[in-house]
């Protein structure tokens, strides 16, 4: 079979997967097309749909997410169409199954491979170009449905950052009310000063500025971040065996320098060293 291309610039990166795969096609111009004729036995046959797939997957999947998103989507900013791509490419690695489970997990390859075994079937001389559009037209679609949880994710993150930004901002402004905050996080925050005194309700509820839940009460959690950007200590230390949480991902990206994560073994320690204390 003859496979056509009308750019020299994917015929050329096809060559690269082709060799590869051990595959030593040579490249020739018609007119104004560039063309591979493949031999196709069942010797070459496994090598050139490996050659093929991998192709699409790591070179035609992200030109085709970019173009989409520049011209259906109407990402102008090139850094935001590559951050979006970014998310979108972890989705297919799997490093991301969270949100490509939204989408439904696909076989990628076997999509691809069925094109591509029909494609190398065929006895005559095959565009490119026309394969990707007709034949490639099932993958495409499923690809679009993973773009679109990856734009809405990277909306999500923007808003989160500009939600940390808008936090930093209030608590570089925020007069300090306590020097250190101790936090104690086990299934109800505890607060301590910095001689490990225990916080009181009423105490906590003295020192929150209740602007942060009126203006924000979908992002501002009421029990921990409140509490700890009212008080707004110099130095934080937060006690947890879970510091990978969200929550404690947020405090850090929040509080940056002023915040220091330990475990509660930490805590326990510290407390008996205080109460031991002359």
């Amino acid at each position: 079979m003859e496979l056509l291309f009308t750019s020299i610039k994917d015929a050329i990166r096809l060559k690269l997967y082709l060799t590869a795969n051990g595959l030593r096609e040579t490249l020739v111009k018609s007119q104004d097309q560039f063309m591979y004729t493949f031999q196709v036995d069942q010797r070459k046959r496994s090598r050139y749909e490996q050659a093929l797939i991998t192709f699409i997957k790591d070179v035609k999947r992200n030109e085709w997410l970019n173009n989409t998103l520049q011209h259906k989507f109407h990402y102008e900013n090139e850094d935001e169409r590559s951050h979006i791509i970014e998310i979108a490419t972890q989705m297919f690695s799997g490093a991301r199954h969270d949100l490509s489970e939204l989408a439904g997990v696909i076989d990628e390859s076997g999509l691809i491979k069925e094109a591509v075994s029909d494609l190398l079937s065929f006895g005559g001389a095959v565009s490119f170009e026309s394969f990707s559009r007709f034949r490639l037209k099932p993958y495409y679609e499923r690809v679009e449905k993973y773009l679109e949880i990856a734009i809405d994710e990277y909306k999500m993150e923007q808003e989160y950052q500009t939600f940390v930004q808008m936090l930093r901002d209030y608590l570089r402004n925020r007069a300090t009310r306590m020097e250190v905050i101790h936090l104690l996080l086990n299934q109800t925050p505890k607060f301590y000063d910095e001689h490990l005194h225990e916080l009181s309700s009423d105490e906590i509820k003295e020192m929150m500025d209740q602007r942060l839940l009126a203006n924000h009460p979908i992002y501002v959690d009421s029990a921990v971040i409140a509490p700890l950007l009212s008080i707004a200590a110099i130095k934080v230390y937060v006690y947890t065996d879970k510091a990978d949480q969200p929550l404690i991902r947020t405090l850090s990206n929040i509080f940056e320098e002023r915040i220091s994560v330990l475990t509660p073994v930490h805590f326990s320690i510290l407390k008996k060293a205080y109460v031991n204390k002359p």
